[in-house]
């Protein structure tokens, strides 16, 4: 009869550091410096040593480009969020709403998290009014290059690639609610061409020794009927990065929303990536096959920016089958997204913003005009939405994390046959039970959540070792074992 033995964690908290960082996930992490970058070469993506990577990771969206669905609204800009809450609320309140999301929608917090989950980038859309107003065109505000400037601080803390997104460009690169478009949009501007030219200039020249930054994503999800003009603002966006910045590779989105690259004969850049965009709710198919051959024909690297808003199956289904599939040659993924308001009728996030009365009809009203909210109703709303976005506060969409979790090594052999492990039944309510493949002697074994804290270690000699749920909430935590020979292994349990 095989010994077992029953571990039963306690709500005691340690910080454990350098946990994650581990000979099984290392290679998940970004390895940077500022003197090397990630590049194009062939159609591989590379890091500054040269070695082929894919970047696997997220988008943290709704941060510092607003989109009312990720909010708990609809179909709704940026734009109009502001103009309908300053009605109610005033701009000293509204500013003061604008300046806590900035602050807490994604802290430091976030970033660690994202990593210790090993994925190695975050793409980072940001509306142009971030750093510029529209009423004061070329002047580059200081609040909105320190928020950039902090977010690539701890993407350097935790080793996680940037990708710098330029989803609304002046005037909008596109019609939809996705761009924030104004009544004149970019294409039919010359100042707001200038604009998004001279401000990719200013970003390239702030950032143009930050290793951390793996590409500039020039324009998100494009859309124009006349796609020269496209081809032309590309041009002479990379013309002006050039004269300050050699360093950091481009990334192009094809038009028709990051859909049709059939503009593309040649590279504009000899360091450049196409980016996609794989969502099934387009009027048409996602065409693989066609970006595939442009990878092919043109001998370049493709990246999926941004996937997801599908059932849980039918992205596992894209994931699996599309992806990750070798023959397919895409050089990873961001999913879209991290965090979003909890909404019945939404596809699912990896984390999940809690959406309280006054805060939902704030959106409501915002979207639709009903109910009609006071002030002090849309004040509530805001307040219990600043509290609820911050990391502690948001609930883990575990179906999403088990899908995504890039933990995992990525050679030969699976973590199983290294380890010699298993853990069942995973994802657990009550119990589960720890399997060594061969007695253990005074080995090692935490339980950590995904903030990185110590639930409880306990020094364990047997070949099998139950984990009672106990007081543990539901979430992600992660096993970690080491043997008398200082061997580590690090798995994933989920409790439901």
């Amino acid at each position: 009869m095989v010994k077992r033995q029953i571990f039963r964690p306690t709500r005691n908290l340690f910080k454990v550091f350098g946990f994650l960082i581990l000979a099984n996930n290392i290679q998940a992490q970004a390895i940077w410096d500022n003197t090397s970058f990630v590049h194009r070469n062939g159609q591989e993506i590379h890091n500054g040593q040269n070695n082929a990577i894919n970047l696997d990771g997220v988008n943290i969206g709704s941060w510092l480009m607003w989109e009312g669905l990720m909010w708990g609204g609809g179909l709704i800009s940026e734009k109009d969020i502001t103009n309908k809450m300053t009605s109610v609320i005033g701009p000293v309140a509204f500013n003061n709403f604008r300046d806590s999301v900035y602050k807490n929608y994604i802290t430091r917090a976030d970033i660690q998290r994202i990593s210790n989950e090993c994925y190695n980038v975050v793409r980072i859309p940001f509306n142009h009014n971030l750093l510029e107003d529209d009423a004061n065109p070329f002047v580059y505000k200081p609040e909105g290059w320190a928020i950039l400037d902090s977010a690539l601080k701890w993407c350097e803390d935790y080793n996680v690639y940037a990708v710098l997104d330029m989803h609304a460009a002046p005037g909008g690169q596109a019609t939809h609610f996705i761009a924030d478009p104004d009544s004149v949009d970019l294409w039919n501007s010359p100042l707001n061409k200038n604009r998004t030219i001279q401000l990719w200039k200013a970003i390239a020249n702030r950032y143009q020794n930050r290793g951390i930054v793996a590409a500039y994503d020039l324009l998100n999800e494009p859309n124009i009927w006349w796609w020269p003009d496209l081809v032309n603002l590309y041009d002479n966006i990379i013309d002006t990065i050039r004269k300050v910045d050699n360093n950091h590779m481009i990334m192009l989105e094809g038009n028709n929303y990051a859909q049709d690259f059939s503009m593309f004969t040649s590279l504009p850049d000899p360091n450049i990536c196409f980016q996609f965009h794989y969502y099934t709710f387009f009027f048409s198919a996602p065409d693989i096959p066609a970006w595939t051959a442009l990878s092919n024909s043109l001998n370049v690297p493709i990246w999926c920016g941004e996937w997801g808003e599908d059932t849980l199956g039918g992205m596992q289904n894209k994931l699996t089958n599309i992806i990750r599939n070798p023959t397919n040659k895409i050089s990873g993924q961001a999913f879209w997204t991290w965090k979003t308001v909890t909404v019945g009728f939404q596809n699912p996030h990896s984390l999940n913003v809690n959406n309280p009365t006054d805060w939902n009809n704030t959106m409501l009203w915002v979207t639709y005009n009903s109910p009609i909210v006071t002030p002090l109703e849309m004040q509530n709303g805001i307040d219990s939405f600043i509290v609820n976005m911050k990391l502690p506060n948001c609930t883990t969409d575990t179906g999403v994390a088990n899908l995504l979790y890039m933990c995992a090594p990525t050679g030969i052999q699976d973590i199983e046959e290294i380890s010699n492990i298993t853990i069942s039944p995973n994802p657990f309510s009550s119990q589960t039970i720890i399997t060594f493949g061969e007695e253990q002697r005074n080995t090692s074994i935490k339980i950590v959540n995904i903030l990185g804290e110590e639930i409880k270690t306990i020094n364990f000699t047997g070949r099998q070792l139950v984990i009672d749920k106990g007081e543990l909430n539901s979430g992600i935590y992660f096993v970690q074992t080491t043997d008398e020979r200082k061997n580590v292994t690090n798995k994933k349990i989920i409790i439901q």
